[in-house]
């Protein structure tokens, strides 16, 4: 414990670490991208809330505070949506105001349930969840963790949203209802009878549906916010089947997406402004485009789909055999939504990369940034180091047992 309701653990460091680097990353990617448009003491103010409430929730052992630090994020996220100001990125800042201002207030209602069953906010002295605080609660996090149906609001808000800050939202803010899971019903033992065996199966259906509408998408950001439904539900799937390997698997499925996701939107981002397209139709054979770019978003792509020997391929082994020990069903659930993975994110990379269609006066009208191309290159990098130096974050977060 250090006081002000926050507490110091394994978990909570290494997420922290995780989101702070992210939110470096946004950063630097926002000076090169973000200016002349505008806003920008805004977009970095908005970027800071993020960033600073994904620490909180992951160090906060105090309900109320988490709550209020998670509208905190909501807010933020709200005005990053909205940074534009066109109709479109207002609409889509509309419905993610009020999908997740409205969800977080059912959560509170769960909250308030759980402290008149307890008498405490505290995380550590909770000793009874009854159903009905489970449920209202469950909605929040299954809204701000964009499970399906509760995922109306990403694919809006991955289009409005400056790229830029979209690599906090996919690596951050997505991040915030798994970790409240975690702390509130693996760790603390005290889920309602068959409460976690429901949330498995309905995280195993969000992922592969996820999935297969991912494999069907044509525009850029509305792929990457399927994809994002379908690896979070990976990470529900890991907290719900809990044990020392689905523990440390969501843990580190929530890094490896956490990089992974913010460098492809990055990429998108950057192919966007070179090209000035978002159609995965009409953008192709970017492999002349940038090189680098080509194998940054190959390391990236391959951490996600869980090719040896990126961080994903180790978070993703250990989530399917935490499952698999639950139950056989489970992990043949884990497995399918894998191959949807393999399947559209092969598909994603081929046509922007090896496709057969490209106008190379189009391409050549806009050099894409230097500095966005770099930032990208740092976070496949990083995916690949701790991959191949993957023992050194498992050995971390098991030393104060699971």
């Amino acid at each position: 414990m250090i006081g002000f309701d926050f507490f110091l653990d394994q978990y909570g460091i290494f997420l922290s670490v995780v989101f702070i680097f992210i939110g470096l990353m946004s950063f630097v990617y926002g000076l090169a991208t973000v200016r002349g448009k505008g806003h920008r003491l805004e977009f970095y103010l908005m970027l800071l809330l993020i960033v600073g409430s994904g620490v909180g929730v992951a160090l906060c052992y105090n309900l109320l505070l988490i709550y209020i630090l998670w509208e905190i994020s909501t807010f933020a996220v709200w005005r990053a949506v909205a940074y534009y100001r066109g109709d479109r990125e207002i609409s889509a800042a509309t419905i993610t105001f009020l999908v997740n201002f409205a969800s977080a207030t059912i959560m509170l209602v769960g909250l308030l349930v759980l402290y008149l069953d307890n008498g405490t906010f505290n995380l550590f002295e909770i000793s009874v969840i009854s159903d009905t605080a489970a449920i209202l609660i469950l909605i929040g996090i299954l809204t701000k963790s964009v499970t399906i149906p509760l995922h109306i609001w990403l694919s809006p808000a991955y289009g409005a949203i400056p790229s830029a800050m979209g690599g906090s939202l996919a690596g951050i803010a997505e991040n915030l209802g798994a970790i409240l899971f975690l702390r509130l019903f693996t760790m603390g033992g005290n889920s309602p009878p068959g409460f976690l065996n429901a949330v498995a199966w309905l995280a195993i259906i969000s992922s592969i549906v996820a999935g297969g509408v991912a494999l069907r998408a044509n525009r850029l950001r509305s792929l990457l916010a399927f994809s994002t439904i379908s690896q979070v539900g990976f990470i529900m799937l890991a907290f719900a089947v809990g044990g020392t390997y689905g523990v440390l698997g969501g843990v580190l499925y929530i890094a490896a997406h956490a990089l992974a996701k913010s460098g492809l939107f990055y990429g998108v981002g950057i192919v966007e402004d070179a090209t000035g397209e978002d159609d995965l139709r009409n953008v192709a054979c970017l492999l002349k485009l940038s090189p680098v770019l080509a194998v940054s978003m190959a390391l990236l792509a391959g951490s996600i789909v869980g090719f040896f020997p990126m961080i994903g391929f180790f978070s993703k082994i250990f989530v399917v055999v935490g499952a698999v020990e639950k139950t056989v069903y489970f992990g043949i659930g884990a497995i399918v939504a894998a191959v949807f993975t393999l399947l559209y994110i092969t598909r994603f990379y081929h046509e922007v990369f090896f496709g057969e269609r490209y106008d190379a006066q189009k391409i050549r009208a806009k050099r894409p940034s230097y500095v966005g191309i770099a930032v990208t290159f740092v976070l496949a990098l990083v995916s690949l180091l701790l991959g191949i130096f993957f023992f050194q974050p498992v050995q971390y977060l098991t030393s104060g047992g699971i």
